[in-house]
């Protein structure tokens, strides 16, 4: 009996084991991920009491307002949110009271280490409807630590719940009202994403150069802070954008702008005003927008003005340009061809309805030279009635328009001697700005003024010399089409190559030209790159019914730099290359198959 009872305790005491091991291997991942969760560190936010600016309820709406967006935000599950009791503690300890100015933010902001803090305030309760409702409107700002300045925020408006018969108290509804208000705004913000890009360059301490431009939510107009390590270094106003990338005007330095600083755009908060128990919101008005009443009366009526000539500059804009192209291109000699790059433009309306053009200024990357106008000396310049520029290597002399920023009544023209030419190898983006004469009206007479056009930005051009061909040899005879070795010197600045092969020795007939793969090297200028074993009778001869026979050929080389947008010059078939000098071989007769 006694053995039988062992027996049977062992066999328990060793189930208890086994469940207890795979109680441990199912609850352990659990507890790992917990311990996981809380050592990643969450952003720090702190809410700071708001304002109660409706004139309904005093400090307990303000503090009701307070707790719901705090709540919000700990609810997205992304921020830590600060005890209330903390924030108390800490404007003690500064002897601070809301509201604060932005010295006060400041000094609470990094006493408390957070990145941002939350503040805003009430801007109106009202009651509305049958069965009534209260709507309250709030406004929510997050103030950025490093500059002091709203970088999101967002004014939101929430309605208490419609009860039929309801016969409570106003503050159960003014309280509900400010939960869905509050809801409103963290939402808001939290699917709002703010404008950053990193500086690549700056030029001459007064431009930087931006990593970012329209697809990353920059536009003219725009401020942005720069910060180094969550510490303000300047401001910048966003000039020019295209798709990529963006231009900005340094407005202030503290420590000096560098490359990989970051820029974060300055958020305009909307107003909210009460008028007789109406409340309205009205976004800011961004520099540049031109003058809202014109545009009011309509878009007929502004192309009208336009084409009249009559206060184009305050009919929303005067950009002149929908694309600058620039592509990398030789000058066609046949036996020496020189690098050089080819500007292209699209007109806008502005322009093609404007009748007073007078000159298209080019200005490039590398001559950041400004002149007594505070403009950007051009590289050369055009006639208002072309639409293509060519910048060779070979430096040139030309008198341009220049302007001060508000227009003149008179044409002062400025002298450039020897402007430099592109050199071969190097990566250029180009601007594009207009000349234009325009009228205005003042005190009963017509003033003619002349303007420069806000300027537009090109994508990357890499200046390429075209490549030396190496073998086949110029003019070489019997080669075997079966397997073929081409080999050239790469060409400095290009990294990707393409060898065409074709009876014609102009490539136009592209079913009788042999198109290879791309073929990607980062050699050095001077270093051969060669393609191996490419068979022409099967690629070619076979196609066109030549195979086996003693045909002359005709092939080339073309190169380009895959940063390039949108590249080199398109040649027959449209491929984007600077394309080699011809050399020509013949192929070997082969005996027929067997």
């Amino acid at each position: 009996m006694n053995t039988r009872m062992r027996r049977i305790w062992a066999t328990r005491t060793g189930l208890i084991g086994v469940m207890s091991m795979l109680m441990v291997g199912v609850l352990y991942p659990l507890g790992v991920a917990r311990a996981y969760a809380q050592l990643v560190q969450l952003p720090r936010v702190a809410v700071i009491d708001f304002e109660n600016k409706s004139g309904y309820g005093g400090a307990s709406i303000a503090r009701a307002a307070t707790d719901a967006v705090a709540g919000e935000y700990q609810k997205t599950g992304r921020f830590e949110v600060l005890a209330r009791g903390e924030i108390e503690q800490q404007l003690r300890d500064l002897d601070l009271a809301p509201p604060l100015d932005k010295t006060g933010l400041l000094r609470l902001g990094r006493a408390l280490q957070t990145e941002t803090l939350i503040t805003g305030e009430v801007n109106a309760v009202t009651f509305v409807g049958s069965p009534k409702q209260a709507q309250v409107v709030i406004t929510v700002r997050v103030i950025d630590i490093a500059s002091g300045e709203p970088i999101n925020g967002a004014v939101a408006t929430g309605f208490s719940n419609r009860r039929p018969g309801y016969t409570g108290d106003d503050d159960t509804l003014v309280a509900e009202a400010v939960r869905n208000a509050a809801f409103e705004a963290v939402r808001t913000i939290q699917n709002f994403t703010i404008p950053e890009a990193t500086v690549l360059t700056t030029r001459a301490g007064k431009e930087v150069l931006l990593n970012r431009g329209i697809r990353g939510g920059l536009k003219p107009g725009m401020e942005m802070v720069v910060v180094r390590r969550g510490e303000e270094v300047g401001r910048i106003r966003i000039t020019s954008v295209s798709d990529s990338d963006a231009v900005g005007e340094i407005l202030a330095v503290t420590r000096g702008i560098q490359s990989e600083d970051r820029a974060r755009a300055i958020f305009q908060v909307p107003t909210v005003q009460v008028r007789a128990g109406k409340v309205t919101t009205q976004a800011p008005r961004q520099r540049g927008q031109g003058n809202q009443a014109l545009r009011a009366l309509g878009p007929i009526l502004v192309l009208g003005l336009i084409a009249l000539g009559i206060s184009r500059a305050s009919s929303g804009g005067n950009t002149p340009v929908q694309d600058v192209i620039a592509e990398a291109t030789t000058d066609g000699n046949p036996t020496n061809p020189l690098p050089q790059v080819r500007i292209s433009w699209k007109r806008t309306l502005f322009s093609k309805s404007n009748n007073d053009i007078i000159q298209w200024q080019i200005y490039r990357s590398d001559v950041l030279d400004i002149d007594g106008n505070g403009n950007l000396t051009p590289v050369g310049v055009t006639p208002g009635n072309q639409n293509v520029f060519i910048d060779t290597v070979f430096p040139r002399t030309f008198s341009y328009a220049s302007l001060p920023r508000e227009g003149s009544e008179d044409l002062e023209l400025e002298e450039v001697e020897a402007g430099p030419g592109v050199s071969a190898g190097q990566v250029y983006t180009y601007q594009l700005a207009l000349v234009y004469r325009e009228q205005r009206a003042a005190e009963g007479e017509v003033l003619t003024i002349f303007r420069l056009s806000d300027r537009v930005r090109s994508g990357q051009v890499t200046v390429l010399t075209p490549v030396q061909l190496i073998e086949p040899v110029q003019r070489s005879e019997d080669v075997d089409p079966n397997s073929v070795r081409f080999s050239w010197l790469a060409t400095e600045g290009a990294n990707a190559y393409r060898i065409e092969v074709s009876t014609d020795p102009t490539f136009q007939d592209r079913s009788r030209t042999f198109v290879s793969n791309e073929t990607v090297s980062t050699a050095a200028g001077g270093t051969p790159v060669s393609l191996e074993n490419v068979n022409l009778n099967t690629g070619l001869l076979n196609k066109i019914g030549l195979q086996g026979q003693r045909v002359t050929l005709y092939w080339r080389v073309g190169a380009r730099n895959l940063g390039d947008r949108p590249g080199p010059a398109p040649g027959p078939g449209g491929l984007r290359y600077v394309w080699s000098r011809v050399f020509e071989f013949s192929t070997q007769e082969l005996p027929p198959s067997p």
